[in-house]
């Protein structure tokens, strides 16, 4: 099993999962960064729409990404249950994203880039889809040292430091770039009870072109 089938096997029981790991304030911490009112918005590794929902109820254009099918199949039902129509779920990867040059306002990927090999590039492909003038906002794990999460949820990185993704940013070219403990906590077990608790960054920067 790889990280899409495992993705794939819990998505009917992720939010369940999900909120057993972090707190539903990461949310609006994350949207507070930017005003996402009628701007076209991406949310990266979306899963079931733990972001993507939050963003529908304002902006004009939610394009939903994840590699995990059923993940986006549990979205594009909530979405059409609750009458979100401007949520569009797309199988897609972070590192290739499946978005045009300079058409994002604001890009949002939640707990995913962990579970990227390349994370770097998917940073550097966030930068070529935002416009002119666009934000990324980050939030994800630091580091910690849980390596369960290796083989129990196909974790590719334990988590980041603060310098690492803030030189990953720049060096895709964004600015004013900001990275920054948001005060709360990831917590998991172990199938053997081995217990990890690590912090949660917030990280975010703007795409200037000259």
């Amino acid at each position: 099993m790889n990280s899409v089938s495992y993705f794939d096997s819990i998505a009917p029981k992720w939010n369940v999962i999900r909120s057993e790991y972090f707190e539903e304030k990461l949310k609006y911490i994350a949207l507070s960064k930017f005003d996402i009112k009628d701007k076209i918005c991406a949310d990266l590794g979306c899963g079931t729409g733990f972001i993507s929902q939050a963003l529908s109820l304002e902006a004009k254009i939610v394009f939903s990404i994840d590699s995990a099918k059923n993940m986006l199949r549990e979205l594009h039902n909530t979405a059409r249950a609750r009458e979100m129509n401007n949520i569009y779920p797309i199988k897609g990867s972070m590192e290739d994203l499946p978005l045009f040059d300079n058409s994002i306002d604001a890009i949002y990927t939640n707990m995913a880039l962990h579970h990227v090999p390349d994370a770097k590039k998917a940073i550097n492909e966030m930068y070529r889809a935002l416009k002119n003038g666009g934000t990324v906002v980050i939030t994800d794990v630091e580091e910690h040292n849980g390596e369960w999460a290796r083989e129990e949820m196909f974790d590719v990185w334990l988590g980041f430091s603060h310098s690492q993704i803030m030189d990953w940013m720049r060096e895709a070219g964004f600015s004013d770039i900001e990275v920054k403990s948001t005060g709360l906590k990831c917590k998991g077990y172990s199938s053997k009870g081995e217990y990890t608790e690590t912090g949660i960054f917030i990280a975010s920067g703007i795409k200037r072109e000259e």
